[in-house]
């Protein structure tokens, strides 16, 4: 007798182990093989193929669901810690994660997908030039004051 769900023990052990939304739909989306399905050895011979399935579709769903609810603030921070887990600048995970969307979205859900990652490569662009821009910037000038007892 399992004491979990397959559901229940993919979002608690293999999506347990990434730090943000964003490396988690990364990791999903690698598991698709862009024909419907789901690759994940360990899952399915645990649970079988059916029910690995559709933990892992479910999974997704929910996952998509819950990025698209966020503000975009509390994404952009999410880009970071996702970031460092992935091992890829922001620029490069946005980007993977624009050019390999899931397959079964409804047109309405893709194109808000879209429009959220474009909007936070815009955002994560700006503050990196913003950054880098700051840390081109002379010191400040100290003012200069005469000497004390004068």
């Amino acid at each position: 007798m399992r004491l979990k769900s397959a559901f229940e023990d993919f979002e608690a052990n293999t999506l347990g182990a990434f730090p943000g939304l964003l490396s988690k739909l990364s990791y999903v989306g690698r598991l698709h093989d862009g024909n419907g399905r789901y690759e994940h050895w360990g899952l399915e011979s645990v649970y079988g193929g059916d029910a690995a399935q559709c933990a892992i579709r479910a999974s997704h769903r929910g996952l998509l669901s819950e990025i698209l609810g966020k503000p975009l603030a509390v994404l952009l921070k999410d880009v970071a810690t996702s970031c460092s887990h992935e091992h890829q600048t922001e620029s490069e995970l946005l980007d993977s994660l624009k050019h390999s969307p899931p397959k079964s979205l409804s047109p309405a859900a893709m194109a808000h997908l879209r429009s959220v990652l474009s909007a936070l490569s815009a955002l994560a662009e700006s503050r990196n030039a913003n950054l880098r821009g700051a840390s081109q910037l002379p010191p400040p000038a100290q003012e200069s004051r005469p000497p004390a007892g004068t």
